[in-house]
């Protein structure tokens, strides 16, 4: 590996930046500040730039050329997990932590990579708009690899696909284990909760109720947005994880926050299924809300006013660190709030004007015709989605 004299402009940097996933939607501005502290490598066919376990202390994008990214197997052989080209990214990770590398990087041909080092990102983070800018950033860029063996040989890949459908096979029938077998009952409130399943579903998402320290009772919305390992893998251990930090302590930022690190702490460098969960409290005193990526929530006054829930943070094991926001709602007599685990703007105002509709009817009877309806209006494309109602009386 050696290090040459740039032989790209400012400008090209720039455009290659606008092509990473970890850097989309940023402003011109900020792009053109981590250009002025990137730096060079060449790497030739068949060189390592990095091996599973090294330090990480840089990211790279491919300016020319491609790098295999391989990880070794229990039998001394290794996988392939994915090739970069020209304007792809690896090596997020370092960027945010110092942790070993996950996998091994090696050059199929000469390659030029720009780099940008751990140390020197960070100083221009500093404090300024750009830290938080890649905080929201990061919730929708970061991009898993894609995790399979490589084998050209059309049965071994027939061979695999299957194993895929039985991995989700599995995954639902640990989804179903993981559902509450009730809604809890919270003096004052009507409270229903559901999880659809879908035939030949991916078994990621389901919702569950826990108890603080203090007594109160919280509701949880939990998905899992991509695939690689079988969700309700992650969906068992977060579970696990949020009950344990629940155990010890009353406030929800602390625990999104204790179940944030702990899930960021055992995560694997590549393999990016973060956890998305609304935590919604219920008490004499009203509502308090908090979330980890995108559950979008909502409160409905019995006068027909709305008011959306907002998001407070990033998904839960992507990034260490981070201080979870709450916020507090009073409850009146009639006000009603509800929880999706996922899915659009769209059909999350959808929900809101369905829910209106329907105010005067039983709790459980209004979370079954609001799954009737968001399957309908998923269509084809129907994913599992949880749903959290609760109704002050």
């Amino acid at each position: 590996m050696s290090e040459r004299a740039h032989e790209w402009s400012r400008g090209e940097v720039v455009a290659l930046l606008q092509r990473v996933d970890l850097f989309d939607g940023l402003p011109g501005d900020d792009l053109n500040s981590i250009a002025a502290i990137v730096g060079g490598r060449t790497v030739q066919a068949d060189e390592r730039l990095f091996q599973e376990g090294d330090p990480g202390d840089a990211f790279y994008i491919v300016f020319r050329g491609a790098v295999e990214i391989c990880k070794a197997r229990a039998d001394g052989t290794e996988e392939k997990l994915a090739v970069r080209r020209r304007g792809d990214g690896f090596g997020e990770m370092a960027l945010l932590d110092d942790v070993p590398r996950s996998a091994t990087a090696r050059a199929t041909e000469e390659t030029q990579l720009v780099s940008v080092a751990r140390d020197d990102f960070q100083q221009q983070l500093g404090g300024d708009s750009l830290a938080l800018r890649m905080m929201r950033a990061l919730s929708n860029a970061l991009r898993a690899l894609s995790v399979r063996f490589a084998n050209a040989d059309r049965a071994q890949e027939s061979f695999e696909e299957l194993l895929v459908t039985d991995e989700f096979a599995v995954s639902r029938v640990m989804q179903a284990s993981l559902l509450p077998r009730g809604a809890p009952k919270v003096t004052g409130y009507d409270i229903a909760a559901g999880t659809t399943t879908e035939k030949g579903g991916r078994g990621s998402s389901i919702w569950d109720w826990i108890e603080l320290g203090d007594g109160r009772t919280a509701l949880l919305s939990v998905s899992v947005p991509r695939d690689g390992l079988p969700p309700a893998h992650h969906l068992g251990t977060s579970r696990a994880v949020v009950r344990a930090v629940a155990a010890r302590t009353s406030s929800v930022a602390d625990l999104l926050r204790g179940s944030n690190e702990a899930l960021a702490s055992a995560g694997v460098d590549g393999l990016d299924q973060f956890i998305q969960m609304g935590v919604l409290v219920v008490s004499a005193d009203g509502l308090e809300w908090g979330s980890a990526g995108k559950a979008p929530g909502g409160v409905i006054r019995r006068d027909g006013s709305f008011e959306q829930l907002g998001a407070q943070g990033p998904p839960l094991g992507m990034m260490g660190g981070f201080q979870y926001k709450v916020q507090s709602c009073v409850m009146n007599a009639g006000d009603t709030a509800f929880v999706l685990s996922h899915g659009s703007q769209g059909l999350f105002l959808g929900a809101a004007d369905l829910l209106a509709q329907l105010h005067g009817k039983p709790a459980g009877e209004i979370v079954a015709s609001l799954h009737k309806a968001i399957r309908k209006a998923q269509r084809d494309e129907r994913s599992e989605t949880s749903v959290l109602y609760v109704r002050r009386h």
